[in-house]
């Protein structure tokens, strides 16, 4: 008996063959017409088999959120503008019979290798729903990549993650694409688990930080096993904080730091676990199918990110770019002396106080891994004297005694053995619930007004101080 929920995928599997006979018969009639499809579904194995049926028959493909609420979906729909959905089982026309203009100038556009496409969504700070426009060409390009770096043959692949995120996809990609089998895993079963299925040799699996960060606090001594069998856990979707990449290297996890976005189609930089296990907190080289340059100066090292890939996307729905001018995706960063790539942040999350560089997601790790909060935000505020001061908003964790006094000295402790002096907060705020936008992003602008407002920093007059349960203070050169 499995010690785990596990679905084992592979090319030829009889289950995936019926799957896929029986979807080309309801989805042929939107074959001809090459009216597009909005899937918004958290079953994997439809997800994949739907995606593997719309390139067979060159429907346009846009993947949704199926936790969506009605808002949200509403904004897709008109965003596509046309075509069918299929959500909760169902699968209905769109009330506009016609292919819309920007749609059909689109898909006019796109030479043979990029048609028909496939939409992954994307959502920034804004609250705007995007959609990178990808292609089996621009995956296949990524997937390869990951094959080349790691010098393996079939990959295997072990998914906790969704499928509607370009994380979870490219792990299905990657081992269709190679011989591979793709093994599912329900993460809710496993991070309470106590044995975990022995996987395959070679076997990758993909994690964010939360995920990585409790397992290891469970840290099973059967799952432990298991985790370092791996040929490497690739962590990515966020930064990882100091004090769990020591956690992870002292229980030699062969953890593999990612750099990657939707509009990449996942990684172009990616570490090996024996430089990880090393000490090298990096990023690693940029993959063969990628180039990256830093904007930077001659005193400075640091500067934006401009990236050149294969995987790139096309543009965002309906627009395409010029892909050779590669694309900027506001990040900041270094390379050292190896040619590995250092992320500091997003250029609106970089904080800048004192001439140093702090990296919002950084401060806001270390004071997750205290297990004392139950959300965080880390904003860097006017300052007179230092430029940018670091302010720390907080929602204590259920259970946590309710003296902020206690709890703003208690997380100072911890930050001061973590981190240098400029990247521990100056001002503590806490509230009831951080703002965030319908992508789940922190709703940063709102937030920054909010607790400028509350620590008597001026704001702008024509600013309207939004309602988000928010309450009191606690206290004052180019590599490829």
């Amino acid at each position: 008996m499995r010690e785990n929920p596990v679905l084992i995928l592979e090319r030829g599997s009889r289950f995936l063959t019926e799957r896929l006979f029986l979807l080309e018969a309801q989805l042929r009639p939107l074959a001809d017409g090459k009216v597009p499809l909005l899937l918004a579904e958290s079953d994997p194995i439809r997800v994949w088999a739907t995606l593997l049926t719309c390139q067979r028959l060159g429907i346009p493909l846009f993947l949704g959120n199926p936790t969506w609420g009605e808002r949200e979906w509403g904004q897709a729909l008109q965003q596509m503008g046309c075509g069918w959905s299929w959500r909760r089982g169902q699968l209905q026309p769109h009330p506009s019979a016609s292919v819309n203009q920007p749609l059909r100038e689109l898909l006019k556009a796109l030479s043979t290798p990029d048609f028909p496409p496939i939409c992954i969504p994307t959502g920034g700070s804004s609250g705007h729903l995007k959609w990178a426009i990808h292609s089996w060409a621009t995956l296949a390009a990524s997937a390869k990549a990951h094959q080349q770096h790691f010098a393996v043959g079939p990959v295997h692949s072990y998914c906790v993650l969704p499928l509607y995120h370009v994380s979870g996809l490219m792990q299905a990609v990657r081992s269709w694409l190679s011989g591979g089998q793709w093994v599912l895993w329900n993460w809710k079963s496993l991070a309470g688990a106590e044995r975990w299925e022995t996987p395959l040799p070679g076997s990758f699996l993909s994690l964010v930080p939360t995920q990585l960060q409790r397992l290891l606090l469970q840290a099973h001594p059967a799952v432990l096993e298991v985790l370092r069998q791996f040929r490497a856990v690739l962590v990515g979707g966020g930064p990882t904080w100091p004090s769990l990449r020591e956690q992870a290297r002292q229980q030699q996890i062969p953890v593999a730091l990612t750099y990657g976005m939707t509009e990449t189609a996942s990684q172009v930089c990616t570490s090996f676990p024996e430089a990880f296990w090393g000490g090298d907190d990096s990023l690693g080289r940029p993959l063969p199918h990628a180039k990256l340059q830093i904007q930077r100066t001659a005193r400075d090292p640091v500067g934006p990110i401009h990236l050149w890939a294969e995987s790139l996307a096309l543009g965002y729905y309906p627009h395409l770019w010029n892909r050779e001018q590669g694309w900027i995706p506001g990040d900041w960063g270094y390379f050292d002396e190896q040619g590995s790539l250092h992320w500091l942040g997003r250029a609106d999350d970089l904080i800048l106080t004192g001439g140093e560089k702090v990296l919002a997601a950084e401060v806001e790790g270390e004071i997750r891994a205290t297990g004392w909060v139950e959300d965080v935000c880390v904003l860097g505020l006017p300052d007179a004297e230092w430029g940018q001061q670091v302010v720390a908003i907080i929602v204590p964790a259920p259970g946590i005694p309710s003296d902020p006094g206690d709890l703003k000295h208690q997380l100072n402790r911890h930050l001061s053995a973590q981190l240098s002096g400029y990247k521990r907060p100056k001002q503590w705020l806490c509230c009831d619930g951080i703002p965030r936008t319908p992508q789940g992003k922190v709703n940063r602008p709102h937030l920054q007004q909010w607790a400028m407002q509350a620590l008597g920093i001026p704001v702008s007059a024509n600013f309207k101080t939004p309602e988000p349960r928010l309450s009191a203070k606690v206290s004052g050169d180019k590599y490829d």
